[in-house]
């Protein structure tokens, strides 16, 4: 339930309340804060943020969207969530304490599931319904570490298409990724794109830290998107995103037994299939050496492992490729 009128004009504060019932509070009531804005006729957007704990830029960038915004100046409605997995975002958490539940893995949810589930549903049939356009920004988290972009899927509606692509390229990050997922039938995205809506997200930093440069372009660039969306009247500058995607196959150097990664290629950087673009060191062998490891492709530089220390099938890197204009 949302104690706030949607539909009422100008700016509202509210939480949306979701029961729930555990050890040590029989009858616990979740309350994820929603703010809405509400101007001259025109599209409505929902805003997400927090859909994983430890992913700071989102909760940021909406708050100061709605602080610093006046409703005067909005054509349509944007309904904002920043911290939509509230319980992971005040553990500092990828995954919700509560039932140990990925919000982003879970969709299109279940009425009668566990609190996530329950979350994941309420946005499918309560609010997602409600909007022409899903802004859901990401950040790396603290295992993974990312040039800053923003992500949408390659989807077969061409009028979709191009309004998510230049929406997502005036959010004005150094990459914009289209991309296919082996993963996505669980995700809020295609619960978006299967009602026909635009669906954007994003990839803006990592490591589990929030930094003054991501906060900015965060920031900035959720109003340049919006204002594409048709909600500003502002003008969109020409941004110089680079178009990029990543392969199903192919893209992802995966690390083969736990070990210190050492780096040895900047994000955004290319490289070659075959170059050296890291070093394993085994901290709990005297008798091995340190071991490279290289690309698996020829592209640029979208993600590095997070953390230090890495184990065996996490994600050490992902490799790029240009789109053709």
């Amino acid at each position: 339930m949302i104690d706030i009128d949607l539909n009422a004009p100008g700016k509202s504060a509210g939480y949306l309340h979701l029961h729930n019932s555990t050890n040590e509070s029989a009858w616990q009531a979740i309350r994820l804060p929603v703010w809405c804005l509400n101007g001259t006729p025109g599209p409505t957007t929902l805003l997400l943020g927090g859909m994983h704990g430890d992913e700071y830029e989102g909760p940021v960038a909406i708050s100061n969207l709605y602080h610093a915004c006046d409703s005067a100046q909005i054509k349509g409605r944007i309904i904002a969530i920043p911290a939509m997995n509230l319980p992971a975002v005040m553990a500092g958490k990828r995954l919700s304490p509560v039932d140990g539940a990925n919000l982003n893995r879970v969709f299109p949810g279940d009425p009668r599931g566990s609190l996530t589930s329950r979350m994941a549903w309420m946005l499918t049939n309560e609010l997602i319904p409600l909007a022409d356009n899903v802004i859901d920004l990401h950040s790396g988290g603290r295992s993974l570490r990312f040039h800053p972009c923003t992500l949408l899927h390659q989807v077969d509606d061409p009028r979709v298409m191009h309004r998510a692509l230049t929406a997502a390229i005036a959010f004005g990050a150094p990459m914009t990724v289209i991309l296919r997922e082996d993963h996505a039938d669980m995700m809020l995205d295609t619960v978006v794109e299967a009602a026909g809506k635009v669906m954007i997200s994003s990839e803006l930093g990592g490591s589990g830290v929030l930094t003054s440069e991501t906060a900015a372009l965060a920031t900035k660039g959720l109003r340049r998107c919006l204002a594409a969306l048709g909600h500003f009247e502002e003008e969109v500058a020409p941004s110089r995103s680079e178009v990029v995607t990543v392969a199903q196959t192919g893209a992802h150097v995966l690390a083969e037994e736990s070990a210190i990664f050492e780096p040895l290629v900047a994000l955004g950087q290319d490289v070659l299939q075959g170059q050296q673009i890291a070093r394993a060191h085994f901290a709990d062998r005297s008798d091995k050496r340190p071991q490279s490891v290289f690309a698996v492709s020829d592209g640029k530089v979208l993600c590095l492992a997070g953390q230090g220390m890495t184990h065996r099938g996490d994600v050490l890197c992902v490799i790029a490729t240009s789109v053709a204009s």
